[in-house]
């Protein structure tokens, strides 16, 4: 498929990860990392065994939430290697993997009754994008939720009979929607989809609950239409608050739903991670795309620049997305894994080095099985490149650089999320990894 040259359209380089330029990697996909800084052990690259994700997914017709929801630990991958050329990812190849990984989440015989499974017209279906990899430097490549694949799902949403004026994309902060460039798809190739944040960027407290930063006087300086904040009536209390809370905000210890999640603007969504390591939480993938993306005062999860153990992204993560209307909205996940991060992320903090071209599509209802297939695909490259498993790297663990933030990296949140608050399954031998390899468009 060929966009065309016209500057006012979307020419197939841009749908590189949201760049607005046409980038190439410049040799990332293929360095190693690790060994490019004379980090290679003598032994060889850490030993990594592989998951085996062994079972069988028993389909749930009516489930009482969408989160696990209908195929409860049911992990699809399609892979495909036409998907990005030369750090370009392009869209026939993203369609054609959509459409192949839908029907073998749900069984269904064509494309079309696969989107059916979850949508019907009328329908008012929010899209949760991912801009926190956009790219820090204009040589580099960003990894973020990519151009092709939101323009690919809101053509499968068409099908199953969704208006464009019934789509919606969203995310946390309207500063990093428009910085990594959705605001500019959206208004070229995508007029009747509207775009919403709960917040207009990020705020050191981030209790405000309009979504809105005051100045020194407490005023907000401009109001932004598409910021709607969160819901003073949903929320979550944990009992630990930031250094930089006030002892006197009662809300301190709260994190608020957005009010595109409790409101009526949406009544399911999908959600659209990336591939990714975290600093805190190890992995970044469904869950914490919905956590972090989804609520307010973030940032009490990890504070790691108040003091080395203040990390509590295990907690966190998972209580966040067991707020109600998280459950019962949330129904698809759809993991952007065509280019992914393993090591540097969520942002892209590394120089040269840490990202691959993975080029696959992984799809889910139950982010808890997603995840964790997707934390083992993040250790296997890790031990490609010379890197030890991300709930080995911290402070007390694996420490190359001096830069780790925290005693340890939290990915437990994936176990406890199933564990303690039943949003899926963990247990490898429940989980249902299907892999599919495509080759042509």
């Amino acid at each position: 498929m060929g966009y065309g040259k016209h500057p006012d359209k979307v020419t197939r380089r841009t749908f590189l990860l949201g760049a607005t330029s046409g980038l190439a990697l410049a040799g990332v996909s293929g360095c190693g990392g690790g060994e490019r800084l004379g980090l290679r052990p003598i032994s060889g690259p850490p030993e990594y065994v592989r998951k085996k994700f062994t079972g069988k997914c028993v389909e749930d017709e009516n489930p009482k939430f969408a989160v696990p929801g209908r195929y409860p630990g049911r992990v699809v991958e399609v892979q495909n290697p036409l998907s990005v050329v030369d750090g370009t990812i392009r869209l026939e190849p993203v369609r054609a993997m959509l459409a192949r990984g839908m029907m073998e989440l749900t069984g269904a015989p064509d494309a079309v009754q696969a989107w059916r499974r979850f949508f019907a017209k009328g329908d008012r279906v929010g899209i949760k994008v991912n801009p926190v990899g956009q790219q820090s430097r204009p040589d580099r490549v960003g990894v973020i939720t990519s151009f092709a694949l939101i323009m690919a799902v809101i053509e499968g949403l068409r099908t199953a009979g969704i208006e464009q004026k019934d789509i919606i994309l969203f995310e946390r902060y309207a500063a990093e929607f428009r910085s990594a460039g959705y605001e500019n798809l959206a208004s070229r190739e995508l007029p009747e989809v509207r775009w919403f944040t709960s917040g207009i960027g990020y705020s050191p407290t981030q209790t405000e609950l309009d979504g809105h930063t005051r100045d020194a006087s407490g005023n907000v300086p401009e109001r932004d239409p598409h910021v709607l904040g969160y819901d003073p009536e949903v929320f979550q209390t944990l009992d630990f608050d930031s250094p930089r809370h006030s002892k006197n905000d009662p809300l301190r210890f709260q994190s608020h739903l957005g009010k595109i999640i409790t409101g009526d603007l949406v009544n399911k969504i999908i959600t659209l991670p990336v591939l990714k390591d975290h600093r805190s939480g190890g992995v970044t993938i469904a869950l914490k795309n919905m956590s972090h993306g989804f609520v307010n005062n973030v940032a009490r999860s990890h504070n790691g620049d108040m003091g080395p153990n203040d990390n509590r992204c295990g907690d966190f993560i998972p209580a966040m997305v067991s707020l109600t209307p998280t459950r019962q909205k949330c129904v698809l996940h759809i993991m952007d894994g065509l280019i992914g991060v393993y090591e540097g992320g969520p942002g892209m903090w590394n120089d040269t080095w840490g990202t691959w071209e993975y080029k696959s599509l992984l799809f889910a209802t139950d982010p808890v099985a997603m995840d964790h297939v997707g934390w083992d695909i993040l250790d296997a490259e890790r031990a490609k490149r010379y890197w030890a498993p991300v709930a080995k790297m911290g402070k007390s663990g694996v420490n190359r650089f001096g830069t780790e933030q925290f005693v340890i990296r939290q990915p437990e949140h994936v176990e406890i999320a199933a564990s303690k608050y039943q949003l899926g399954v963990f247990d490898p031998a429940r989980i249902e990894h299907r892999r599919l390899a495509m080759t042509t468009a």
